[in-house]
């Protein structure tokens, strides 16, 4: 789930009292023309995104594609089919499963139906899904039922010819109470450790955990347990080519207010570590997939690199300069699968601004983000997916600058500012855009939700991933 709901909000809150921070003005709703998607007579038509200060890039006329048949690897900046010829990740989020037992949300409402879904979503360009787990519902006695649910997901994205990534999203699965923090910082409110971990790393029982989630929830997850569930996820769908990769880990915090993740330091918190170790037996197990390491999140300064004097709410990579994450397999090193993972998310849902910049976007935030992840496209190290990021344009105007400006970075149009470029057949950034369904986080900052009550796709949400779709 999206980090706006989760942990990270919280210490954000706690941050805006370390931090000297301008009052961010919000606006009455914007107001939306519904587009019809269920109607078989029905087209998606894109409407323009207006945006202070700056055009929005054109809209593409061609037709968004769908992924090439076969599996994926990575070379360079770019992820590559068997050919070698690019392709972009245009996938969306599908939420629910991160929640115990549960299954994708909206599953029969405002579209009836786990198939008549997944026609929507391929009629409206995307060609993959993001959908989750979480480690208790694979041992509790709904654990049949709850494995079944992913498998018809998956079955349901085949029928269509979308792709589907997997990521484990929590441990526990469930929306525990805050945790207090120890005296005399004050008690965070609105921890929900199914949106966010809050202990920070992938595991809640033994090694480096205090024994629970960090929501207050006893924990059931070792850090072997955990390797051995991404093995029974990757043996479930070996030679599966609908799943065409797996994210380790959903937003681990490099700073969270009951502990962090480490990069390459050799201790029960190194996430790193965990990237080869369970990657390498994931790929074992299937060598078809991807691996996907996010970049853990982080407030404060430097970041991983030591040097780097920067925020990344996002996901910080900068330790990927000195410790990539390299696989192992049979004893040889595999570095063409691993895709680096950052979200980004705008301030209506995130609250970049104005705790850490000025407004939702501009040369600081853009900076900060070439710092701590363009790099990696830029450099021709590797590929980084926005595997996360949305907005509904439902408080803030200022997210409008945001939707601009986060479609010229994932195109590579911002070189000029430090940014990634691509050239000849290269591809754009890959994103997963939050979420499919009528408005998860309704009660939140904001409302990402790509479908209205309807059923009908936002214009003003489509109009972002479809300049951000597959076009080779």
């Amino acid at each position: 789930m999206s980090s706006f709901l989760g942990n990270f909000a919280a210490r954000i809150l706690l941050a805006t009292l370390l931090f000297v921070a301008t009052a961010c003005s919000k606006s009455a709703l914007q107001g939306m023309v519904q587009d019809g998607l269920n109607s078989p007579n029905s087209t998606v038509t894109p409407v323009a995104t207006p945006s202070p200060g700056a055009s929005p890039s054109p809209t593409p006329v061609q037709t968004p594609a769908k992924l090439p048949v076969g599996m994926f690897s990575t070379l360079g900046n770019q992820i590559v089919d068997q050919k070698g010829n690019p392709v972009r990740l245009s996938c969306v989020y599908w939420i629910g499963m991160n929640h115990l037992d549960s299954t994708v949300i909206d599953l029969n409402s405002p579209i009836a139906g786990l198939q008549a879904n997944m026609d929507a979503i391929a009629k409206t360009g995307f060609n993959c899904v993001r959908v989750d787990y979480n480690n208790a519902s694979l041992h509790d006695s709904n654990s049949p039922t709850f494995i079944s649910n992913l498998k018809n997901v998956v079955a349901a994205a085949a029928a269509d010819n979308l792709r589907v990534i997997i990521v484990d999203h929590d441990n526990e699965g469930v929306e525990a109470a805050p945790t207090p923090l120890p005296s005399p910082a004050p008690r965070v409110l609105g921890t929900r450790c199914a949106a966010q971990q809050a202990n920070g790393i992938w595991y809640d029982l033994g090694g480096g955990s205090d024994g629970t989630d960090g929501c207050g929830t006893p924990g059931t997850v070792t850090q072997a347990s955990y390797q051995v569930d991404w093995v029974t996820i990757a043996t479930l769908f070996k030679n599966n080519n609908t799943v065409i990769g797996y994210d380790l880990w959903n937003e681990p915090a490099e700073d969270s207010f009951v502990g962090k993740s480490t990069w390459a330091d050799g201790g029960s918190r190194d996430i790193h570590q965990m990237y080869e170790q369970v990657g390498s037996a994931i790929l074992a197990v299937d060598s078809s997939k991807l691996i996907f390491a996010e970049c853990p999140l982080t407030i404060h300064t430097p970041l991983f690199d030591g040097v780097t004097k920067s925020v990344a709410p996002w996901g910080d990579c900068t330790g990927v300069k000195a410790n990539p994450v390299v696989f192992t397999v049979n004893g040889q090193p595999v570095t063409n699968k691993v895709v680096y993972d950052v979200h980004l998310y705008s301030s209506a849902t995130q609250g970049y601004a104005p705790t850490y910049f000025p407004n939702s976007w501009n040369a600081q935030m853009i900076t900060a983000m070439n710092d701590s992840f363009g790099f990696l496209e830029s450099q021709q190290i590797a590929p980084v997916w926005d595997g996360e990021g949305g907005t509904g344009f439902l408080h803030n105007p200022d997210d409008l600058n945001w939707a601009n400006g986060i479609v010229t970075y994932l195109n590579g149009k911002l070189g000029a500012q430090g940014g990634p470029t691509f050239t000849g057949n290269q591809q754009g950034m890959g994103f997963a855009w939050m979420v499919w369904g009528i408005g998860y986080g309704a009660n939140s900052a904001d409302n990402v939700g790509i479908l209205s009550s309807a059923g009908t796709v936002i214009p003003a949400q489509f109009n972002v991933v479809n300049q951000l779709f597959y076009y080779p």
